[in-house]
Formats: structure tokens, C-alpha cells, sequence
């Protein structure tokens, strides 16, 4: 996504798929891309970009976007991103709480920053990501 790195805790991290078709949804938000179905369980596809507020940034590079399936709390749904570039492990003592950039419109979607020899990787609050989306849906649709 751009110049920007992101991250999420790989126990949270179900599957890695290349994109799969979604069907969008009526009066969502404009970060929810719609449902898909992976092996009969339908979720939520969110657009990572959109979320963050980065819909300006940079495209994908050509045939590298891909599909992180995660938990969170009320089940599970996807993150679209433009590529997964590795898996890493680290301490947890290597994890700094990112204070200084509180005033960005991301920040409340940052748990925390990684400083990996002078690059830094923002780790996302998954549960942050989807606040909103696992509440009641307010209403029935008919048959179909």
C-alpha cells in the first residue's frame, strides 16, 4: 500500500488467498467490498486501502494483490492488500506503542510500530478494523 507498511499478528492470520470475486452489498460502508463465500463460510471482503484512508496511495503491483482471511471477534472476514511481502516473528519487547503519530487519521487503526533496521512496520488493531461491522444488521431481506 504506497511507501506504507502493515502488519497483523499471524495467529490471527487464517490464509492467504489471491482475490476472489465478492458480491457487493447495498448501503455498506465504502470500505467493505462486499461478501464472499470461502468453503461455504460467507464473510465480509474489506478494502484495507479504503479503511485506512490510503485510496490515494499508490496501485497494486500488477498480480500481487492477495487476500488475508482473519478472526475477529463475531467471526471471520478478508482483508484485501495490495501484496504480502513475508512472515516475520519478533519479540514482543521489539513492538513500540506509537504515541507520536496520534493526530493521523490511521493512527486509531495502529497498535503498535516495528522498527525493522530503519523500516518500520505498522501493526494493525484488527478489531479496530472491523468496529461496526459485527453488530446487529438492524434489518431482514426478504426472500431471494
Amino acid at each position: 500500500m504506497g511507501h506504507w507498511q502493515y502488519a497483523v499478528s499471524i495467529a490471527r492470520v487464517k490464509e492467504v488467498l489471491k482475490p476472489i470475486p465478492s458480491v457487493r452489498m447495498p448501503r455498506v460502508a465504502s470500505f467493505v467490498r462486499g461478501l464472499f463465500n470461502l468453503r461455504g463460510q460467507v464473510m465480509p471482503l474489506l478494502d484495507t486501502k479504503d479503511r485506512l484512508g490510503l485510496v490515494e496511495e499508490t496501485p497494486a503491483p500488477a498480480g500481487k494483490a492477495r487476500v488475508v482471511v482473519v478472526d475477529a471477534p463475531g467471526g471471520s472476514f478478508g482483508l484485501m492488500v495490495d501484496e504480502v511481502l513475508e512472515v516475520l516473528r519478533c519479540d514482543e519487547s521489539a513492538l513500540q506503542v506509537p504515541h507520536t503519530i496520534s493526530d493521523l487519521p490511521t493512527a486509531r487503526f495502529v497498535e503498535s510500530v516495528l522498527d525493522l533496521d530503519g523500516r518500520l512496520v505498522f501493526i494493525l488493531n484488527l478489531d479496530r478494523i472491523v468496529e461496526g461491522l459485527v453488530e446487529g444488521s438492524g434489518g431482514r431481506a426478504a426472500g431471494v
